[in-house]
């Protein structure tokens, strides 16, 4: 899960429900220079359950010695790996091409896809760790080249399926720091992007700003609508419940009044 303090709460997000924002902003991003991704549908459903390889882990509430629950960034890469199987199993078993995507999504933590790294990517590990993602990329490059046969993707395909890849770590990317951020005036540039599938298409760095009120800027805008509303489900709770782990799994399972609240502008004012 997400997790994020503010003031005396914390501010629980399922990944899960992170990754509905995600869809939400793959089936709304072409405004130009961008372009909409293509197979559209897959693309949105590639985006919309990438996470949900997290629900199990998320709904069983696993708490650090602290009482806090476990951020998604502090999961050891032996118990993640499995759940990400998992999820891709069953991303697969909806659309076979999500599937493809979220499996490249996924291997990409460990490993560069057409140039993207990520920022937790792991530099050394030993043992357990290193054998469950050596294990993982393994069986994952075998699903890719599986998924690639079957869907035919050839080198017009390939150009199409980087795109959507790389759109896929900025729809991530805005969702999880709209979350974990908040609207505190957090602002960033992520990695240079191709805006179309041509060969001859620009490329383009998306500047985001998180402002008060709930506003996300957006440089240069991606979204269809403007100004772009959603709302993402979250749990509030306050941090003097963190040593009360019954009271917290019951107002982790059944809260459901919180939300992240965000509308997406342009970046030019």
């Amino acid at each position: 899960m997400i997790v994020r303090e503010e003031g005396e709460d914390l501010v629980l997000v399922r990944q899960s429900d992170h990754a509905l924002l995600s869809g939400w902003l793959a089936a709304a991003w072409g405004a130009p220079p961008w372009a909409a991704p293509e197979p559209y549908l897959s693309s949105v459903v590639a985006a919309r359950l990438h996470d949900l390889a997290w629900t199990t882990f998320d709904e069983a509430l696993p708490c650090r010695a602290d009482g806090r629950p476990y951020a998604f960034s502090e999961v050891a890469r032996s118990v993640s790996t499995r759940l990400y199987a998992q999820g891709l199993d069953a991303v697969q078993a909806i659309d076979a091409y999500a599937g493809l995507l979220a499996s490249l999504h996924f291997s990409g933590f460990f490993t560069s896809h057409w140039g993207w790294s990520h920022r937790g990517r792991p530099q050394s590990l030993d043992g357990d760790e290193e054998d469950a993602i050596r294990g993982f990329l393994e069986r994952e490059d075998e699903r890719q080249r599986r998924l690639r046969d079957r869907l035919g993707v050839d080198q017009v395909r390939d150009r199409q399926l980087m795109c959507n890849y790389l759109w896929l770590q900025l729809w991530d990317r805005i969702s999880l720091d709209v979350c974990r951020h908040g609207f505190t005036g957090w602002s960033a540039d992520y990695p240079a992007t191709p805006a179309g599938r041509r060969e001859d298409a620009e490329t383009v760095r998306l500047h985001v700003e998180l402002e008060p009120d709930g506003v996300c800027r957006l440089d240069p805008y991606p979204l269809l609508p403007h100004p772009f509303r959603a709302r993402i489900p979250a749990v509030r709770v306050p941090t003097a419940l963190l040593g009360d782990g019954a009271t917290l799994r019951r107002a982790w399972r059944a809260g459901g009044a919180d939300a992240v609240e965000v509308t997406f502008l342009s970046g030019s004012r």
